[in-house]
């Protein structure tokens, strides 16, 4: 019956049945929207930010959670590199919001489809276009934006200049000149730090840059970091090469130097043996001087052939961008274009360049800059800072071709140009699977159980090295574990691996409890807590903390396998973090002398145990109470 009346419905009841289901189906389907926005414990809208480095824990991460309290941040500490991003998109568990230091439009073009075009957004509408350029695809895509710029380049000791009665370069000639007079006393001019690949890469381009931002250069660049040419271009690289080859010649660059540390060329520096070395602002402004001597060091440029040929080579501190699952609801893209707006503000931009030596490629953003880059300002409203071009290719290569110039394996600009463009078309090796995890873990932070992924790394490296007590900020365990094979490269994505510098200490229980107190205590700087998801993790002990309605927490007491800390205890324990946490902490405010930073990093000994050893990843523990 129900059959014969629905075969007797006229078009119009029809029609009007159609359109009640239409409205009826929106109306579940927004309902489903809001739904998926992801939750926190707490109630708040979490997003998910991957920070390339640790030192924006210091005050970075801190200013976003103030600038948002209503957001739930889970940060994690991400590899420095867009490999990790693709890494973890093959896994459908890309961050909200990502940053990457090491990076280029090329490396990241495969992901072009799953991020967020921010072309057309208002944060595109705050750069030069200089240097927005850098930044857009051949379709006029832009996926990626820049932050403040390191500026890279070549530090002077003018004190010893004037001591010596030489004059300071102005082009690459007088340059070649400083060089030289040095030389003939017995000081050595320039030498760079060529066992570096960053070092060799942006020698080569910094000496270079009047080339490369040719208009031929740029609409080359262009199309390599749009992925359509694996080549350099003869008319734009062979003169950069020639460079190269002229400063080899005249500088005196020997064999040994391809080989050659950053901190071999920084003592050189400070004992008055070097008058100039490749550095940044921060080199500079960590600089103490010569012994018993008031030196004024300064910033100076990158020389060409004539003065209005002169860059400085800077690169981002970071570069930022959104993933596209996250901009699906109008809601949730207006409030990640927000963060990003407050990411790339005038106190954003504070935020990470609080040594006063970074230079802002937006307008609009006037960041104070210390006296030893004044040098910098006329280039900067030139707009004459060159973004260093470095996809993994252009590191690698470059470290390649220009120690074989060194070593004088290269004979001629065009040798060298020939074997650049034979590496960048050579094919990558297949990498071989190294180990299996059975079990995957989550790493978003929960009440009752914490950081399962952080828990179960360093349960781990606590068996590993045989302690009795790991503590570290569970964002150094970069996202999720996933269970499956991995090769030595995504095992390596599992932590941080530029910082979190591994102390062994012994401590007493007395002490280990001040220890968590004094980390939970902290207001600023490196080791602060700004939300759950920079919380410890602690390995062979339990917190028991609250919360204290500020945004910071308090400790109520320890146990060990669920029993009262033993005060008098005496017990080994490793701290890893950033240096200045460790030193800051345990050496100067607890006076500890009992400890040894020699000690291999965290990825080094998950890779000895997992692989090498054959062991396996050791279960989470509860670690952790809320109240």
């Amino acid at each position: 019956m129900e059959r014969n009346m629905i075969k007797k419905l006229n078009g119009k009841t029809c029609g009007y049945i159609a359109a009640v289901a239409v409205l009826l189906l929106s109306f579940l389907l927004t309902g489903c929207g809001s739904d998926d926005t992801p939750k926190a414990e707490n109630g708040k809208e979490k997003v998910t930010i991957a920070l390339w480095g640790n030192d924006l824990l210091e005050n970075y991460a801190p200013y976003l959670c103030r600038q948002f309290p209503d957001v739930e941040f889970e940060f994690v500490l991400a590899t420095n590199s867009i490999d990790y991003y693709r890494y973890l998109n093959e896994h459908g568990d890309l961050p909200d919001i990502m940053t990457v230091r090491r990076f280029s439009m090329r490396d990241a073009m495969a992901m072009k489809d799953v991020l967020y075009d921010l072309s057309n957004t208002d944060l595109a509408d705050i750069y030069y276009g200089t240097y927005l350029d850098n930044y857009t695809y051949s379709d006029g895509t832009v996926n990626w934006l820049p932050v403040c710029a390191e500026v890279d380049d070549i530090i002077v000791n003018k004190t010893l200049f004037e001591e010596n009665d030489i004059p300071l370069p102005t082009d690459y000639d007088s340059f070649i000149a400083a060089c030289q007079a040095f030389e003939a006393k017995g000081i050595m001019g320039f030498y760079p730090d060529y066992g570096q690949d960053y070092c060799c890469m942006e020698v080569l381009q910094g000496f270079g840059a009047e080339y490369l931002y040719t208009m031929e250069g740029r609409e080359w660049r262009q199309q390599y970091e749009s992925g359509h040419t694996d080549q350099l271009d003869e008319k734009v690289w062979l003169p950069v090469f020639a460079r190269f080859f002229d400063l080899k010649e005249k500088t005196g660059i020997q064999p040994e130097a391809a080989t050659e540390m950053n901190f071999v060329q920084k003592n050189r520096f400070t004992a008055g043996k070097l008058a100039m070395y490749r550095g940044t602002g921060n080199d500079l402004i960590t600089f103490t001087g010569r012994a018993g001597k008031n030196d004024e060091v300064v910033l100076m440029p990158y020389f060409g052939t004539e003065k209005k040929d002169d860059w400085y080579l800077t690169y981002p501190a970071f570069q930022v961008a959104a993933a596209k699952k996250g901009m699906e609801s109008p809601e949730r893209k207006k409030l990640i274009l927000e963060i990003m707006q407050a990411m790339l503000s005038q106190d954003g931009q504070n935020n990470i360049s609080h040594g006063k030596n970074m230079v802002s490629y937006t307008k609009g953003v006037k960041l104070e800059l210390l006296p030893e880059l004044d040098n910098l300002r006329p280039y900067i409203e030139e707009n004459k800072m060159y973004i260093r071009l470095a996809s993994t290719d252009m590191f690698k290569v470059s470290k390649s071709v220009v120690q074989g110039i060194i070593k004088g394996e290269l004979k001629t600009p065009q040798e060298a140009l020939e074997a650049f463009n034979e590496q960048m078309n050579a094919d990558p090796a297949q990498e071989p699977v190294v180990v299996h995890i059975d079990k995957g873990y989550s790493h978003e932070f929960t009440s009752k159980h914490g950081n399962q992924a952080a828990s179960a790394i360093y349960n781990t490296i606590r068996k590993k090295l045989a302690v009795d007590m790991v503590f570290v900020q569970s964002c150094y365990v970069s996202g999720d574990i996933y269970a499956g094979d991995y090769t030595e490269r995504q095992l390596s994505y599992l932590t941080h691996t530029d910082a979190a510098w591994p102390m062994l200490a012994r401590l007493t229980g007395d002490q280990v409890y001040e220890m968590v107190e004094r980390t939970f205590a902290l207001k600023s700087g490196y080791g602060v807590i700004s939300n759950d998801s920079t919380l410890y993790v602690s390995s062979g002990f339990e917190m028991d903390i609250a919360r204290n309605g500020d945004g910071s927490y308090k400790l109520n007491r320890l146990t060990r396998n669920g029993k009262e800390l033993d005060r008098n205890g005496v017990y080994t324990i490793i701290l890893m973090g950033d240096r200045n946490w460790t030193n800051q902490l345990m050496i100067t405010k607890m006076g500890i002398t009992d400890f040894s930073y020699d000690i291999d990093k965290c990825n080094v000994q998950l890779y000895d145990y997992l692989v090498k050893e054959g062991g396996k990843l050791e279960e989470p523990t509860d670690y952790i109470t809320i109240n």
